[in-house]
């Protein structure tokens, strides 16, 4: 296949208009995580994974002094 011919051919791949989405397969159709910490719970955006859980910036586990 010749230079010409792969950009011919990616030209109209991206031409192609894109599959409809499935309801329930984009990963945007999912609930951000939130913050679980605290009582009443935080449920602050963005929560990033912990052994401990979900936490924000706010409630992250401090590492211990080696």
């Amino acid at each position: 296949m010749t230079g010409r011919a792969r950009l011919d051919r990616a030209r109209r791949l991206l031409d192609t208009p894109p599959p409809s989405p499935v309801p329930g397969q984009l990963p945007l159709d999912r609930p951000q995580p939130t913050c679980d910490a605290g009582n009443p719970r935080c449920h602050a955006v963005p929560a990033r994974p912990y052994p401990c859980g979900w936490r924000c910036e706010a409630h992250r586990p401090v590492p211990r002094p080696s």
